[in-house]
């Protein structure tokens, strides 16, 4: 009877703790409540048009402008890692839906990799590689998601891809 009501106990608890994990995560905040840093790095990449790193206490920033949307709206993704954590559960992802100078829309993203995304975008993420090796960028599109390819300036065998799902980072890989 006891082996029973532990076990009945430890079942809920799991339940218990995977449910409350779940609405944490569901229910909390754009980071950029919480965080001014997050709000001042987009204006200042989007006023500057290029990348930028920041450090202030335990986190990193990186400040990415990803690309122009048809009507002129810029897309910016604000990176923060905490410092001695390199794993991607102790990054935050902000990202940001510039228009006119004034912020448009604003989605947190938990980063993707490799394996967690579509397997029909694989074989489009492999010839936007091709193409940013050899014309330096390149972009496509998959059913809702955004590749875009940029070769690096100094050596253009190495490519960086980013994958978007609306305006959200989903995925940056190194090629």
């Amino acid at each position: 009877m006891i082996k029973k009501q532990i076990k009945i106990f430890i079942l809920a608890l799991i339940i218990f703790s995977a449910n409350s994990v779940y609405a944490f995560s569901v229910l909390s905040p754009p980071y950029n409540q919480s965080d001014p840093n997050f709000n001042k790095l987009a204006m200042r990449v989007y006023n500057s048009g290029s990348p930028f790193a920041f450090a202030s206490g335990a986190y990193t920033y990186n400040a990415l402008p990803l690309t122009t949307t048809m009507s002129g709206c810029k897309l910016i993704s604000i990176i923060r890692r905490t410092q001695g954590f390199p794993k991607l559960a102790y990054w935050a992802i902000e990202n940001y839906k510039i228009c006119g100078g004034n912020i448009a829309e604003v989605k947190n993203t938990n980063m993707a990799g490799w394996n967690s995304l579509p397997n029909g975008i694989k074989p489009v993420i492999n010839n936007v590689i091709a193409e940013a090796k050899q014309y330096g960028k390149a972009t496509a599109n998959y059913y809702g998601y955004r590749v875009i390819g940029k070769a690096q300036a100094y050596n253009g065998n190495i490519v960086y891809v980013y994958v978007l799902n609306g305006i959200k980072l989903e995925a940056i890989m190194r090629f």
